[in-house]
């Protein structure tokens, strides 16, 4: 196979990197996974608020160019994070089954892919970034166009980094360990914090390169924390024992990783399209307001969201695992729990957005158009947070179990298929405005709940093979 495998961690050891998702009790096994996984993600969202924090003092272009480049770049992670996905459902399914050998092989071909993949997608997309700001429409603003583009070519830099991140990330995760993933978030979020001000600012004899120097500050960031990752799980500190001794690539093997991940991508990057479409649709209005306040609008969103994807991703992991095992009723009680949770918590957060958003309005701007527009949007935004959690993590326990096709057209239908157009007409075609966009998003929420739990009851996807 071209794989060496080293000596695996004891029992004790591998209890200490993580939780039993096989016999540990419900509740708390699903808390203990869960919670350092959504304190990555709220430190993973750390690097959004500080390039947008300190990049708000160049103006109100700057913030919606740091907006759009978001969401390119979340169009861009989608390209590599189904492969990661896939990866880790495979890494869960074997672990479950009590392979470890196959797993720590199958976390090593996906590293390598993952490495020589996003490095030729970097310089790929640096030749294409002119042409797709174009079609954004983003010319309709010179100001907004420069910033987003001197912003997005230094952060291709990282892509290599950020991507071959998130996969050992992935790996470490399935293994039921997400402590490790949390503390290299937080290291390369320390990093990126110092030097975003100093670069885009400048420091006694640094310069400062505005736009630029947030975007090397990112890509530096990401750099770095490849390389922790990388030494990391090599060395067997993160609960795989890896080699890469007499290293080739094993085809076959990466053939079915790339099928059961490539729905996953195909799922995020009809999350992208949608929001990109509501950009679009935003910018119609006045882009310096209207994309600036969806841009600060989404990043309530988006730390409200924390515990739904932390919850999601230890629900996806308890499906594969316990799948694995042939434990198909701990899946229902996990899941029973998961929706419990997230109700009471969602609820919380939603009322405290409703009553508090323009206080964090005001932390990045003094815009009274741009604050009240972000309250507009927060105020309607806000009421579709649970139903957002029930269909996002319904759709964990789907991919889980190797079903990522049917999770990624429940996707779809939600987000383009109906999100898009209602966005698009109740903006365009009744007095609603920018207002029509807001409330199409949460109409489409309802959606993907109704239909993801739809789909859950049927049970149909308990009998995929990977």
């Amino acid at each position: 196979m071209g794989f060496l495998l080293m000596s695996q961690p004891s029992p004790q050891k591998q209890h200490r990197m993580g939780v039993d998702l096989l016999n540990g009790p419900i509740d708390s096994t699903l808390r203990i996974f869960a919670l350092p996984l959504a304190f990555s993600f709220i430190v993973n969202m750390l690097y959004s608020w500080i390039d947008t924090f300190f990049v708000s003092k160049l103006g109100s272009a700057a913030i919606a160019a740091i907006g759009v480049s978001e969401q390119l770049s979340f169009m861009i992670f989608n390209f590599g994070s189904g492969f990661a996905i896939g990866t880790g459902i495979v890494v869960a399914r074997r672990i479950g089954e009590g392979n470890r050998e196959q797993a720590s092989y199958t976390a090593t071909q996906g590293i390598m892919t993952m490495l020589v993949f996003s490095t030729v997608l970097a310089v790929i997309l640096g030749m294409l970034l002119p042409t797709t700001l174009h079609a954004l429409g983003l010319d309709r603003d010179p100001e907004v166009y420069a910033f987003t583009e001197v912003y997005l070519y230094a952060l291709l830099f990282g892509v290599p980094g950020n991507f071959v991140t998130f996969q050992i990330n992935a790996i470490i995760r399935s293994s039921g360990n997400s402590v490790y993933p949390m503390s290299i978030l937080l290291l390369t979020t320390i990093i990126n914090a110092i030097l975003a001000p100093i670069l885009i600012f400048g420091w006694e004899f640094i310069p400062g390169y505005g736009m630029l120097g947030a975007g090397i500050a990112t890509a530096a960031s990401q750099i770095i924390g490849a390389i922790i990752s990388l030494s990391m799980i090599i060395t067997g500190k993160a609960g795989l024992t890896l080699s890469f001794k007499d290293f080739s690539f094993d085809f076959p093997l990466l053939g079915r990783i790339v099928k059961q991940g490539i729905w996953s991508s195909l799922q995020m990057f009809s999350v992208s399209i949608s929001r990109l479409a509501l950009f679009t649709f935003a910018s119609y209005f006045d882009p310096k307001v209207t994309l600036a306040a969806y841009t600060l609008g989404l990043k309530v969103d988006l730390f409200a969201f924390m515990s739904v994807f932390a919850m999601g991703i230890a629900l996806e992991t308890a499906t594969s695992q316990n799948l694995g095992a042939k434990q198909i009723d701990r899946i229902g009680m996990f899941y029973g729990s998961a929706v419990k949770q997230l109700i009471w918590l969602l609820g919380f957060l939603a009322i405290l957005t409703y009553l508090f958003g323009e206080y964090f309005a005001r932390i990045y701007t003094d815009d009274p158009n741009i604050i009240r527009e972000t309250v507009e949007y927060l105020h309607i935004a806000c009421f579709g947070y649970i139903f957002f959690a029930i269909g996002s993590i319904t759709l964990r326990v789907i991919s889980g179990a190797g079903a990522a096709a049917r999770s990624m057209m429940i996707v779809f239908t939600a987000l383009v298929v109906i999100q898009i157009p209602l966005a698009f007409i109740l903006s365009r075609y009744t007095p609603l405005r920018e207002s029509g966009i807001w409330i199409g998003v949460v109409l489409s929420y309802i959606a993907l709940t109704v239909i993801g739990f739809q789909q859950y009851r049927s049970k149909k996807w308990i009998a995929v093979h990977i």
